[in-house]
């Protein structure tokens, strides 16, 4: 299922300038979640300005029709606290990626884009705070480029203070802040008290992502296949049969 989601914040950045003169500029967006409340459900596909963001469970076609995530108010009013660690202090609607689900976001004008950055806070399978390790989890990013090949971010959630998970914001950096990806995909990886950290595995690595900020590049870039997309020793079952349903829908 695709929806267009005219209520998502979106801010629009100033253009960038490109040297050559010739050049398409750059455009800015900030997809947020503002006006949505609610349960989502695997393989269903947002389209926000030129972008769209799919949801999915790591399972065979993508978990269509299961638990993936919810849109949840930062006043903690939407979110389950009786069973869950939810984050707080956080203005406004943040999407919420559930039960080791993860998220997948591509351009809809067949455009290369960058991520510049993004907010994120762990959400703790438990309300005991006194029960996670100082860094609970990583968020990872992985950025597909047009060959095929891809790169890796990892990002530390903040742990638990005494009222709950913060939001932190959080920077791209070096050769991944400046590439350009056809396709980028968000998921968590849950740490113990040890320091190391591991995903699709529990359930627990479930994170909040709010205000990711997204640079388009000027210059078109063709989009692989999803089945060209391998997600090596990641596990990322569901990813292509969801893409293709979701296309086609």
């Amino acid at each position: 299922m695709i929806r267009n989601s005219s209520g998502f914040k979106q801010v629009l950045g100033t253009a960038l300038v490109a040297a050559a003169a010739l050049a398409a500029p750059a455009h800015a967006e900030v997809i947020g979640f503002e006006g949505y409340a609610g349960a989502v459900g695997g393989t269903e596909v947002w389209t926000e300005g030129n972008y769209n963001i799919g949801f999915y469970a790591n399972v065979a076609g993508g978990g269509e029709g299961s638990l993936v995530g919810q849109f949840i108010n930062g006043d903690d009013s939407t979110c389950d606290s009786g069973s869950m660690a939810c984050p707080v202090g956080h203005a406004g609607t943040y999407y919420g990626a559930l039960n080791d689900s993860y998220i997948d976001i591509w351009s809809n004008s067949v455009a290369a884009f960058s991520v510049k950055s993004f907010d994120a806070a762990f959400i703790g399978g438990s309300p005991v705070l006194g029960s996670y390790p100082s860094v609970p989890a990583l968020l990872r990013l992985q950025g597909f480029l047009a060959d095929g090949s891809y790169l890796l971010q990892d990002f530390a959630l903040d742990g638990a203070t005494a009222g709950g998970f913060n939001f932190g914001h959080f920077d791209t950096t070096g050769t991944f802040a400046d590439s350009a990806f056809v396709e980028v995909l968000a998921f968590g990886l849950v740490c113990n008290t040890s320091g190391s950290c591991s995903g699709f595995n529990s359930d627990r690595a479930q994170f909040g992502i709010d205000n990711i900020s997204l640079v388009e590049a000027g210059a078109a870039a063709d989009v692989p296949e999803p089945g060209t997309v391998a997600m090596l020793g990641l596990g990322l079952m569901g990813l292509a049969g969801a893409r293709r349903r979701s296309r086609k829908a």
